[in-house]
């Protein structure tokens, strides 16, 4: 075994979830019930999107809004195993990968629609690199959307002008970013500038990625991102990847853009609620005591304890 704490990276991510979630009940599962129902589709959220956890409610609504039957897994308990594998447990990744096909194939579904592109690139490497294999399609959500844009009943003009945000270091990559572009595309009033960054920004903005990029040249590749779109005199920054907003966030204050996700846009062409996404005020804010002071009667009905409540807001939102 590496030397990697796999405990402290992911026991703050379920818990940040429950604390900020809209719902008393959670939109996603762990895959582990003995008697599963049928899904015609398996929704792979995977880990952390639960941190920004508002993300994961809005394309679950999005999905429900198109009609489809399908059932959510994330978090911890379905574990893609990439980030065993980077910290170099080979043989535990492949266990956990494992692990996780077999929940979805207990579905029965006719596909697996994939979310986030750390979990898209891993499945992506081992069907390709190892033994391992699942019988049923594995497909990004976007491609899903894509493919069913009938079911999009759009009723909101989206008067803005955005710039997207996306990857293309692999194949994989750029699939993602065609076909979120075509969903955009398709919002009625919104004008797309496209903005998908070349292999040098690596396959995402999440840390892992960051860290091979080097955190000075993606910080420089950011500030280029920005300054362009303040000079193409967009609303917004849209990303496509959770990761990519995550860590794009803390440029609001900066440059002055706004930066959203582009399920929101979505949602609000199809005149669904916008969820308030809660990570980026408290990052914002940098003050887990006062966190803690807003969340704490939420969390408290929905039983997590202070302890963890403390931990997770001191490990997301403490000042940089």
């Amino acid at each position: 075994m590496s030397g990697f704490d796999y405990g402290a990276y992911f026991s703050p991510i379920e818990p940040l979830a429950d604390a900020t979630r809209a719902a008393d009940d959670r939109i996603w599962g762990n895959g582990t019930e003995k008697d599963k129902t049928a899904h015609d589709y398996v929704l792979y959220l995977g880990c952390n999107v639960l941190r920004t956890v508002a993300l994961a409610e809005t394309i679950t609504a999005i999905l429900t809004e198109m009609g489809v039957d399908f059932v959510a897994l994330g978090g911890p308990s379905t574990c893609c195993g990439i980030i065993h594998k980077s910290g170099g447990d080979v043989e535990v990744s492949e266990k956990i990968t494992t692990q996780t096909l077999a929940k979805f194939e207990g579905y029965d579904p006719k596909a697996v629609l994939t979310y986030c592109p750390s979990c898209h690139a891993h499945m992506y490497y081992t069907f390709a690199e190892t033994g391992i294999s699942m019988d049923v399609p594995y497909l990004h959500v976007t491609e899903f959307i894509v493919e069913n844009l009938d079911r999009l009943k759009f009723s909101n003009r989206v008067e803005r002008r955005v710039m997207f945000h996306a990857h293309g270091d692999n194949e994989q990559a750029e699939r993602d970013s065609h076909f979120a572009r075509a969903i955009l595309g398709a919002i009625p009033g919104l004008e797309v500038i496209d903005a998908s960054g070349a292999p040098e920004w690596g396959h995402d903005c999440g840390n892992l990625q960051i860290g091979i990029v080097g955190p000075e040249k993606h910080a420089a590749l950011v500030t280029g991102l920005f300054k362009t779109a303040k000079r193409e005199r967009v609303d917004a920054v849209t990303a496509l990847y959770h990761s990519c907003y995550r860590n794009l966030c803390p440029q609001e204050d900066i440059h002055g853009v706004e930066v959203i996700h582009y399920t929101d846009l979505i949602a609000e062409a199809l005149g669904l609620k916008r969820r308030e996404e809660a990570f980026k005020r408290l990052q914002k804010q940098s003050d887990p005591d006062a966190a803690y002071a807003e969340l704490a009667p939420v969390a408290q009905r929905r039983g997590l304890s202070d302890a963890k409540l403390k931990k997770t807001l001191g490990v997301h939102f403490c000042a940089r």
